[in-house]
């Protein structure tokens, strides 16, 4: 009885969880990966896990930014509801295995900044926006791990 107690009490933790997430319409947006070589380590995860290149947010000499995601075609990668990899170039000073940052895409960006600063974040840069409107800013945690916010234009 009191085994099947905790189960039942676990369950509706967690469902409890889901909702609250749910509620505060922040999703994990990306997780990026670096790399010294970003177009090598895209084609190892479309090879290795049936993934495809989604699109490229930035594709200059010196700093590519590629978003894959499940699917063996890129059509099929862009319906995917699952979270992409961006793969970014890694700055020279970065070592191997760094993270550059997990991606919350937010329903009000300023909100979240202020959520953020006042649990103890830190803006790393100021808020900005990309050429076709997404909205991001940089932020530590308080054990110093980066976060980018971004909110889709409206």
């Amino acid at each position: 009885m009191t085994f099947a107690r905790t189960i039942l009490t676990a369950c509706i933790l967690v469902v409890a969880t889901v909702a609250s997430a749910q509620e505060s319409g922040i999703r994990v947006r990306s997780i990026r990966v670096l790399a010294t070589d970003p177009e090598a380590i895209a084609t190892f995860y479309e090879k290795a896990f049936g993934m495809a290149e989604t699109r490229r947010a930035a594709n200059s000499p010196t700093f590519k930014e590629i978003i894959i995601n499940s699917g063996a075609t890129p059509e099929l990668a862009r319906k995917a509801t699952t979270t992409a990899i961006v793969i970014a170039t890694r700055p020279k000073d970065a070592p191997a295995g760094a993270m550059a940052s997990l991606i919350l895409e937010v329903p009000n960006l300023e909100k979240a900044i202020d959520s953020a600063k006042a649990n103890g974040a830190t803006v790393l840069r100021p808020p900005n926006k990309t050429g076709d409107g997404l909205a991001f800013v940089f932020l530590k945690d308080p054990d110093g791990n980066q976060i980018e916010l971004v909110m889709s234009p409206k």
